[in-house]
């Protein structure tokens, strides 16, 4: 075989590398002669560039491949043009041609959900329809990041996903382009409403009760009175109700669109007066399997919570002027009042759905807590909604 020098990429102008040859309409092909059986065979490849210095840089990999390999067959070179064929498409590739889906089927629903739904706002957000794989910088994660307008715990979360998607579809990323310090100022601690906030925001809401949006007037006063998360009161159906003998909400998992935080979140909430009327309201003319807020959209990820809490972050921000607090305050009002009437730590975590007590006893030895002393500790919330919501 003849032997050749790989020229130097800074000499290109004034020569031209011999393995390079160039079509009629200018793109640039790599050849490679061997001497097989007495006869000279050239393999070509076309490196689909017409910049001259581009294709002295493939070929020049292309000829280390080659030479690595002692008195090489025309079947190894053809081995490493495919080998490089196989590179191109990968790197010529859309961002939006990665199945993300089939490389999460491991993970649980909910995961999954929570990956694409990061996945593909990055996508609509950077065009994944027009950058290649190879395109990705580190300036197209900023630009996504910063449009995000969650909390910073949120955001690091997304940045983590963004970036396994990254590594499960086998995109070399830098690690750095998805780190993000969360701040620790007191500001983005989400902590319970006062007494007057509360009014505030209930005064702020009072008029939404006969219309379409409903919600706003309904969620934060359920929320007060029975401690419960967001979603647990958003997703409801009539059929969770119960109105009679001794009233109580049950909170499961058993809909396509419900969802719980975790086992101990699934739990029968006992009402107090004060909140059996609100809902006997809500259910009246509806049928079992009816949700009673059907104005609220539902998303795969988080259920039926968004929109709710975009309204009510914004409500206690920008119109009442609130700092540090969000519709989940509402559970922190209900705990915190349930606390200072004297209710145990362990039979709060029992009504609220935590997933442990103070002690191992609110999960095993007092997980046993009868239907009077759950009423009588709801009764509580019940006596601070009438000075409230007065």
């Amino acid at each position: 075989m003849k032997t050749f020098q790989i020229p130097n990429v800074r000499a290109q102008s004034a020569r031209r590398c011999n393995y390079l040859i160039q079509t009629k309409t200018g793109v640039y092909t790599f050849r490679w002669n061997i001497l097989s059986n007495g006869k000279h065979h050239q393999p070509r490849i076309s490196l689909k560039t017409r910049n001259y210095l581009e294709a002295v840089s493939i070929a020049s990999q292309l000829a280390r491949a080659i030479l690595a390999i002692s008195n090489p067959t025309i079947d190894q070179v053809k081995a490493v043009y495919a080998q490089f064929s196989e590179t191109q498409a990968e790197v010529a590739m859309r961002l939006s041609q990665i199945d993300i889906e089939s490389l999460l089927s491991d993970l649980s629903l909910k995961s999954q959900n929570e990956y694409l739904g990061t996945w593909r706002s990055f996508l609509a957000h950077i065009d994944g329809e027009a950058l290649s794989v190879a395109g990705i910088r580190q300036s197209h994660i900023e630009s996504w990041k910063a449009t995000q307008t969650c909390a910073d715990a949120t955001l690091k979360k997304k940045l983590r996903l963004v970036s396994s998607c990254f590594e499960k579809a086998g995109v070399a990323c830098e690690a750095h382009w998805f780190r993000y310090k969360v701040k620790t100022s007191r500001a983005d601690k989400r902590r319970a409403f006062t007494d007057t906030e509360v009014k505030q925001v209930f005064k702020a809401t009072a008029s939404f009760k006969y219309g379409v949006d409903n919600w706003r007037y309904y969620l934060p006063r359920m929320a007060m009175l029975t401690g419960c998360r967001l979603n647990e009161l958003a997703q409801l159906r009539v059929g969770d109700i119960n109105l009679q003998e001794v009233p109580y909400i049950s909170i499961n998992d058993n809909a396509f669109d419900k969802k719980v935080k975790n086992e101990s979140s699934l739990r029968k909430v006992l009402l107090p007066i004060e909140a059996s009327i609100l809902l006997s309201e809500l259910i009246t003319g509806k049928s079992e399997d009816q949700r009673l807020f059907l104005e609220l959209p539902y998303s795969a990820v988080n259920g039926y919570a968004p929109r709710p809490s975009k309204y009510f972050s914004k409500l206690c921000r920008n119109k009442l002027g609130l700092n540090g607090v969000s519709f989940h305050s509402f559970r922190h009002f209900a705990i915190t009042h349930l606390f200072n009437s004297g209710v145990k730590e362990e039979l709060i975590g029992s009504l609220v759905g935590h997933s442990v007590g103070k002690m191992t006893t609110g999960k095993v030895y007092l997980s046993g807590f009868n239907d009077k002393l759950k009423l009588e500790a709801m009764n509580h919330l019940g006596a601070i909604y009438s000075k409230v919501d007065s």
